[in-house]
């Protein structure tokens, strides 16, 4: 078995560890609405009844630090303006030989895993495709959420720290500021407005978004190279949420 790659057992357990996390945070914020113990134990047991009646063959998956790579190289494509068309999306890339190719976005991305494990992971995910021509094109801005819902690959690890994430926010914003502390900024501001405009505020939330995503990522990955001179650290990152809740009635209706 492939060293870099976790065995199945430490898959498990930490993805086990990852859930869990995410199962308190959650409960404790049902706890912070006024939900008592009984009524949460009660909606737990339902979703999992009917979880049962979902045929789910996503495979349990752990990339460790390969996950890294792969969000790198996803992130550095994109970012690239020697790397995307004329309308800002990723071109398709030979595999290898030359400056603009996956092999040579990878080192340009520092990874620290062969090319061709990333490659492989990504194909997996459905994040990337190889053309007949032998070009890698990318199929999606995110290898995290790949295809479930037709039995592919998704990186556990990758959604349950996304999940932790969004929830650690919220968390410290109900539950541990009380006057003194300052809020982290979380919010998801929704008003109803005609579904005709759905489509432009796709286009302004992706592109304003990925770049503010992008920059975040820059920001991160440069400072990241610093070492501490207290010999501490903290693990920082921000999300953005698209959020759309379906048709709505009409104000003032």
């Amino acid at each position: 078995m492939n060293a870099l790659i976790p065995s199945h057992v430490d898959q498990v357990r930490r993805g086990k560890e990852l859930l869990d996390d995410v199962v308190r945070l959650f409960t404790d914020l049902l706890l912070a609405s006024g939900a008592n113990l009984a009524m949460i134990n009660d909606a737990m047991s339902n979703a999992v009844a009917g979880a049962k009646e979902k045929n789910s063959s996503t495979t349990f998956t752990e990339l460790g630090a390969l996950l890294r790579d792969c969000m790198e190289v996803m992130c550095a494509w994109r970012r690239d303006i020697a790397l995307v068309d004329n309308d800002g999306e990723p071109k398709p890339l030979p595999e290898f030989q030359g400056e603009k190719s996956f092999e040579a976005l990878c080192k340009k991305a520092g990874c620290k895993h062969p090319y061709v494990d990333i490659l492989k992971a990504l194909l997996e995910f459905g994040a990337v495709s190889v053309r007949s021509d032998g070009r890698v094109v990318s199929e999606t801005p995110t290898f995290l959420l790949g295809r479930s819902a037709f039995g592919g690959r998704l990186a556990t690890d990758g959604l349950l720290k996304q999940l932790e994430g969004f929830l650690k926010a919220v968390h410290r914003n109900v539950c541990s500021v009380s006057g003194n502390g300052k809020p982290r900024f979380e919010r998801a501001c929704t008003v109803s407005v005609a579904i005709e405009l759905e489509p432009i505020f796709d286009r302004l939330v992706r592109g304003r978004g990925q770049e503010f995503i992008d920059s975040i990522d820059e920001w991160l990955e440069r400072n990241s190279r610093h070492e501490s001179a207290s010999g501490r650290y903290v693990e920082l990152g921000a999300g953005a949420y698209f959020v759309d809740l379906g048709d709505r009635p009409a104000r003032g209706s």
